[in-house]
């Protein structure tokens, strides 16, 4: 075989090798392709810690699966201190209750694009409602699938999709979600000084987790 041909043959094989091993990589993509809610039963502590217009200091703040009937319908429920989450099955958040009265919904429901793939964004307009003060907000909101990563807390190492969120009130939020787990392992949530609250930040880690079931 000549010496060119020889070269030829190397980089054909190389560059069969490169697109083999990008298959690969194609392959072994994370994705999550539908919400899976934890196991009814399923506890947690996060740990909280506010600054800025959130207010000053920190807490401990247990939280826990639920279900309940809501007008007909069987929905998820995430209780926690101040309020409880109302879900449908499929992870569309619609309201935040305290018993049976709205304290926040959204219309529509607050939801993600799935499967959940790293480098996917959606952008989609909101209204919220504060019901207290009878004041529904209109906004914008963009989501996108940041990275797939270990995130360290002090319950642990988990696997989660890094989620960015950016809202046209303001607001500037990173979020890990762990699909095996079904909840939120750490939150930064952002409001900028274009939030109409003033600048601040809350942030919370995981401090436990009991699997119900």
């Amino acid at each position: 075989m000549s010496t060119s041909m020889h070269l030829k043959s190397r980089l054909l094989a190389a560059g069969l090798g490169l697109m083999l091993a990008c298959a690969g990589c194609v392959l072994l993509a994370p994705t999550a392709e539908r919400y899976v809610a934890p196991p009814l039963g399923t506890t947690w502590v996060n740990a909280r810690h506010d600054t800025g217009s959130y207010g000053s200091g920190s807490a401990n703040v247990p939280g826990s699966r639920g279900e309940r009937m809501w007008q007909g319908a069987s929905v998820v429920t995430f209780e926690a201190t101040g309020g409880t989450i109302f879900a449908t099955p499929g992870g569309n958040w619609f309201g935040i209750y305290k018993g049976d009265t709205p304290i926040i919904t959204w219309d529509p429901p607050l939801y993600w694009e799935w499967p959940l793939e790293v480098g996917k964004s959606w952008t989609r307009e909101q209204r919220m409602t504060i019901h207290a003060a009878k004041r529904t907000i209109p906004y914008q909101l963009t989501q996108k699938v940041e990275a797939y990563e270990d995130v360290t807390v002090p319950a642990g190492t988990f696997k989660a999709f890094k989620m960015s969120t950016v809202t046209s009130l303001g607001d500037e939020n990173l979020i890990w979600y762990s699909p095996s787990h079904g909840i939120f392992i750490k939150q930064i949530l952002k409001r900028t000084a274009k939030n109409a609250q003033g600048p601040g930040t809350r942030e919370f880690e995981l401090l436990s987790y009991k699997r119900g079931g």
